[in-house]
């Protein structure tokens, strides 16, 4: 794609937002719906490019449960479900191992101290760490990933790993 190109496109995008924003302040809302947001910078976009913007993937936070008590959040063990949808362009093949760009919406992958590789049953896992955080993580099929987030200075990752061992995937249904 030439500069000017890119030029024009960030020049829509950003008139875009300004043109939504603007909206919203003279209309006077406290509050402003995330989704009607995204939707309006989107379909600016899809005007700029004719048509050209297709979705690769999106990657949400579907369910998170916590072990532990209130009063000892540092003792938590946090378990995080990642679903990830692939869009018109997406190709879940290209994942052969831990997803990190589902990772990614969770913290900073390239940012962490260490990562330990391994396999947790058959799926590829790894094991990060963050001064006193860590993520074992690992990715079922392209489109689940599952972390647990703990203190690893008042858990052990022998005990975490374990923990992880002891998951089995969800048997769909036959609803015939």
């Amino acid at each position: 794609m030439n500069n000017k190109k890119i030029l024009l496109i960030v020049l829509a995008l950003t008139a875009a937002v300004a043109g939504v924003f603007c909206s919203r302040v003279s209309q006077k809302e406290n509050s402003v719906d995330p989704e009607e947001y995204l939707g309006h910078i989107v379909n600016a976009a899809e005007d700029v490019l004719d048509g050209d913007i297709q979705q690769i993937s999106k990657t949400e936070l579907v369910a998170t449960l916590v072990y532990g008590h209130e009063a000892e959040s540092d003792n938590s063990i946090y378990y995080r479900v990642l679903q990830t949808t692939y869009g018109e362009v997406g190709n879940p093949n290209i994942i052969t191992g831990v997803n990190t760009d589902a990772l990614n919406t969770l913290f900073p992958v390239d940012m962490m101290d260490s990562c330990e590789e391994m396999m947790i049953q058959d799926w590829h896992a790894a094991l990060y760490k963050k001064d006193d955080t860590a993520y074992l993580c690992w990715t079922c099929n392209p489109e689940v990933t599952h972390v647990l987030e703990y203190t690893p200075s008042k858990l052990s990752d022998t005990e975490i790993i374990k923990m992880a061992e002891s998951t089995s995937p969800i048997q769909e249904q036959d609803n015939s």
